[in-house]
């Protein structure tokens, strides 16, 4: 899809059902300048109310965090359906236009069973969330992707015995799934060079837990500047591992923001994580319903991670399933 085309996507279809929903987003934007004016008026009167008594600085906490979620509720219930119907009208739409074939679900994510399979993220979560779960088929590529988040709790105690919990994010960012046509019958990493946890240290431990296979040596140098290969099976690496894929993968990782992108090849799939903090696929509160600017930038984001068939030349079948 062309940006004429899109244009004519937005003004022939999409404007006419976005425009109703612009009353919506301005209640939305209504009742958070109540919520920031009310929750100012609270914090206020709580300290104000705590240097008055001489209580302590957690009683004033107690009525700011009722008071805060209560502002919060009030507000989301607003901007919750605004948000979704946004969502429902402009995604599905461009989905159907760039593949009938293509679905979303808001609300899903990619299955946890899936993430572990991968072998990406080694380390147990404690929160697994996600949304905006789109499948289907790209050419002959079955395809699957969505928001993830994964995280992991820590618990400190302070010289009052109280406890403080914190939550640490482990992966953020697009989970994508693409089927491979070939079962392979070794697993390969393809990491993102010398970070976290699959560092050279992190190499290290993971021999200890069950390891990620040995390190293998590939002849590309840009190649090798962004990423780090393991496999249990050297020769089908390399075999997996094309010059042509290799520099494909390369001008990816370059396109995406030189952000740590690493793949498996693993079962008959190729599981890709593109880190980003990014919320995609959203509206902003700030801006019109029937800005274009906003469906433009949702589109972007979509044609980037479907693209990743074409970009990675997925549909090239140089493997055929046994």
């Amino acid at each position: 899809m062309n940006a004429t085309e899109l244009q004519t996507l937005f003004e022939n279809e999409l404007k006419p059902k976005l425009e109703p929903l612009e009353q919506t987003r301005l209640e939305a934007v209504k009742r958070k300048n109540i919520c920031l004016v009310l929750g100012a008026i609270l914090i206020a009167a709580s300290i104000f109310w705590v240097l008055a008594t001489n209580q302590e600085i957690e009683v004033a906490m107690f009525p700011i965090v009722i008071g805060g979620l209560i502002l919060g509720a009030f507000f989301n219930a607003k901007w919750s359906v605004y948000r979704k119907a946004y969502k429902n009208e402009v995604v599905t739409a461009l989905l159907e236009f760039i593949d009938p074939s293509l679905t979303c679900r808001p609300n899903g994510y990619v299955d946890s069973t899936k993430y572990k399979t991968s072998g990406l993220y080694r380390r147990s979560y404690d929160r697994y969330s996600g949304e905006d779960h789109i499948t289907g088929k790209i050419g002959k590529t079955a395809i699957e992707f969505s928001e993830l988040h994964t995280e992991y709790k820590t618990t400190s105690r302070d010289s009052k015995g109280r406890t403080t919990t914190n939550w640490h994010t482990i992966f953020k960012g697009i989970f994508f799934i693409a089927d491979a046509n070939k079962h392979f019958n070794s697993k390969t990493y393809v990491l993102a060079d010398s970070q976290g946890f699959f560092s050279s240290i992190g190499k290290a431990l993971t021999d200890k837990f069950g390891g990620i296979g040995d390190r293998v040596a590939l002849e590309d140098v840009d190649f090798e500047q962004y990423f780090e290969v393991y496999s249990d099976d050297q020769v089908e690496a390399r075999y997996l591992l094309s010059p042509a894929l290799m520099r494909r993968l390369v001008e990816f990782r370059k396109s995406a923001g030189n952000v740590g992108i690493s793949l498996s090849f693993v079962g008959g799939n190729i599981y890709i994580a593109i880190p980003n903090r990014k919320d995609f696929f959203e509206p902003k509160l700030n801006k019109s319903a029937v800005a274009f600017d906003m469906v433009e930038e949702i589109f972007r984001d979509l044609d980037f991670f479907i693209g990743v068939v074409e970009d990675l030349d997925l549909n090239t079948r140089i493997w055929t399933k046994q």
